[in-house]
């Protein structure tokens, strides 16, 4: 057996074994750019993106700016409406301050910031410009279902009926209707493994293509891939894929509904090697957070090892 072959089915064993030991459904996608081999287990199933949508809506956003249709130095003043509840830092914010969307951009991104994602989105033109962003790249698996606040409201409206249509505002003053641990803990959990409200859908193998695309300068001009590729590498979330691999580099964003939804999507560059594209998607989870948060970092570690030797 030629020996290319053999490192990369021990590699995909490995990372079939670590994927049994953390109960969950798996997709992993990954491809070595040095010679564009691929490990490909349960990379064709649907999974729920979390944030990891916010990669469409960079391309479609930066698409918009290089096609005149949107602006990143225009200023954005916050209102009250504009806030999302989960991640980032805009919804501490007074009402009235004002930044410009390459800032909501670089939030959305590196924190990702949900207020800042629906602001991205708005001017990247809607869900339906992502969608059909998608669509002109040959990338149908991937397709957003709602924005940031129709998921929070879902969420809400699980809980408590009265909050499903309940202003943005009055949602993030309010929260959720459960404010007891135990009780915010199962409404949760019933929201992700009965109630069928993904935030967008996705395959892995359709997002490690976008990263493809992003890196090839294939999805819009050199010059705009090289941007978008700048707001990734400025992810500050680094607890799963390159955890354990000091010293690579990494253009990636994760997305997360924990301990349900954990997933890692990006460009890694090894600090000695190749880099190599990976797409790790993880859902259906039902155990301590820790845990499958490690399972990625595990195996981030065996494929980045594996990259420093090709």
């Amino acid at each position: 057996m030629p020996e290319h072959h053999t490192w990369l089915s021990l590699l995909e064993r490995r990372l079939a074994t670590l994927a049994k030991t953390t109960r969950a459904e798996w997709g992993i996608y990954v491809r070595f750019l040095a010679n564009g081999e691929e490990i490909a287990i349960g990379a064709e199933r649907p999974h729920d993106t979390m944030s990891t949508i916010k990669i469409p809506i960079l391309v479609a956003l930066m698409r918009a700016v290089e096609a005149g249709k949107a602006d990143l130095s225009e200023r954005v003043t916050l209102t009250q409406d504009d806030k999302r509840l989960g991640t980032g830092v805009l919804l501490l914010f007074d009402e009235g301050a004002t930044f410009t969307v390459r800032d909501a951009a670089w939030l959305m991104t590196v924190i990702s910031d949900n207020t800042a994602t629906d602001i991205c989105l708005r001017a990247a033109g809607g869900i339906e410009a992502v969608n059909e962003t998608m669509k002109s790249l040959g990338l149908d698996d991937i397709r957003m279902t709602g924005d940031a606040l129709s998921w929070f409201q879902a969420l809400a409206g699980s809980m408590d009926p009265d909050a499903s249509d309940i202003a943005p505002g009055d949602l993030v003053r309010n929260g959720y209707r459960y404010k007891e641990p135990g009780a915010f803990a199962d409404a949760r959990r019933k929201f992700h493994f009965e109630i069928d409200n993904p935030f967008s859908l996705a395959t892995p193998r359709a997002m490690g293509e976008l990263m493809a695309q992003i890196n090839d300068g294939r999805c819009a001009s050199a010059e705009t891939c090289s941007q978008i590729m700048e707001f990734l590498r400025g992810q500050q979330l680094r607890e799963r894929v390159p955890k354990y691999s000091w010293g690579t580099k990494g253009a990636h964003k994760t997305g997360s509904y924990m301990p349900f939804i954990a997933n890692d999507i990006g460009l890694f560059t090894p600090a000695a090697g190749t880099p190599v594209i990976i797409s790790i998607m993880a859902q259906k989870h039902d155990g301590d957070p820790a845990m499958i948060d490690d399972c990625i970092a595990r195996m981030g570690e065996a494929i980045l090892h594996a990259a420093e030797a090709r």
